[in-house]
């Protein structure tokens, strides 16, 4: 089957020839780019980029974006795919973290949408024939906005939908939902999608924290195993990052947690980011000198230039900078190179790069890759 990750991209002229994280970035009209919290989708040969749009001022729904690249420096704006929702409904009054992804079982792009009240997080699902869209949604037109499956034996109302992230497992094509219900009851959890990849399947339903406490959820596919990427829930506010691997989808990826030195959950040691004033995230040499250099997760790209035994980044991490005060831009973003150590793949390190292209930046590991071992474009 065809690797499918999410972005969207079409064939233009460079306008950056290198990324620059924490920067306001222009698409190719010459307009900030309005893209937060999305994934991305290859498809083709062409990347998509689909993303709520929160341009100032704070915090007003624009609707789901469509950036096109083919060298992921430089994008440029389809429109929207996606209207901002607009009812007398309580449900889904902003819509937030997109995901597409093309369904192995239709071949119809199918994307998963949060839809955030005031009183609650739900899901909608959209679909569309193509990648450009334009995307319907599945159900009521009026009101879209549910649950999640029917939800735990103590909470029958069915699972809050937040900060989520779709992933298909690159050698079946089988695809699965990772999502923060926002309840101490329901934790965290994990299901595969059905054969349409509009909804879940009930008998997969797997609580994967105990916490609620973990979102900007990303997964990516290396090894021979699944790594989680999530971080700590402080609002807008850069905070921690927990890195944790499954041998399956929806395998125990807290068995993989170690306790650093202040007692937080995390899945390596040290930690796939360094803390504040650590080697490499330190008040020095323009490095930002926050939790994950000032970033929250949203998305792990695979680098279409590594090949194996290369020293080049396996992995993209994308992130949101959020400044939602910021008159200019509701927010910057962060792309760094991420590596995996070759003689021991719980080893995972992001380094901060001012500037920094997808041919040039290498591992502090080396190049020696451990027997047997792969990484998949997702």
């Amino acid at each position: 089957m065809p690797k499918i990750s999410l972005l969207w991209l079409a064939a233009e002229a460079s306008c950056f020839a290198a990324f620059r994280s924490g920067e306001i970035w222009l698409d190719t009209d010459g307009n900030t780019i309005d893209a937060h919290g999305g994934g991305f989708l290859l498809d083709g040969g062409v990347y998509y980029c689909a993303r709520n749009g929160m341009s100032p001022p704070c915090c007003l729904d624009r609707g789901v974006n469509l950036y096109t690249s083919t060298d992921l420096y430089s994008w440029t704006h389809r429109g929207l795919v996606l209207h901002a929702f607009n009812s007398s409904t309580d449900n889904g009054l902003s819509l937030e973290r997109p995901k597409v992804i093309r369904c192995t079982g239709t071949g119809q792009y199918v994307m998963w949408v949060r839809g955030s009240a005031l009183a609650s997080q739900l899901l909608a699902v959209a679909t569309s024939d193509a990648p450009t869209g334009p995307f319907r949604f599945v159900g009521d037109q009026t009101d879209p906005f549910r649950t999640v499956a029917r939800g735990g034996p103590n909470f029958r109302a069915g699972y809050q939908y937040g900060d989520a992230t779709l992933f298909q497992d690159p050698r079946t094509g089988r695809a699965y939902v990772y999502w923060r219900t926002r309840w101490h009851q329901t934790g965290f959890r994990g299901m595969e999608l059905t054969e349409d990849c509009t909804d879940v399947r009930p008998e997969s339903d797997t609580q994967l924290f105990a916490t609620p406490n973990r979102e900007a959820p990303t997964v990516f596919f290396a090894n021979e195993r699944f790594y989680l990427w999530v971080s700590g829930c402080m609002g807008w506010a850069p905070t921690t990052t927990h890195l944790y691997t499954a041998p399956t989808a929806l395998g125990c990826f807290n068995c993989s947690g170690l306790n650093n030195s202040k007692g937080w959950l995390v899945g390596w040691q040290p930690p796939p980011i360094p803390e504040p004033n650590q080697s490499g995230n330190q008040k020095q040499r323009n490095r930002p000198g926050v939790w994950a250099f000032g970033s929250q997760s949203t998305f792990i790209l695979a680098n279409p230039l590594y090949r194996k035994g290369s020293a080049l980044a396996p992995f993209v991490y994308m992130a949101d900078r959020w400044t939602p005060k910021n008159n200019v831009s509701f927010g910057t973003y962060v792309w760094l190179p991420l590596f995996i150590d070759p003689q021991n793949a719980s080893r995972v390190r992001v380094l901060w790069r001012a500037s920094w292209r997808l041919d040039n930046a290498t591992s502090p590991f080396g190049a020696r890759r451990a027997p047997n071992s792969s990484v998949s474009v997702t």
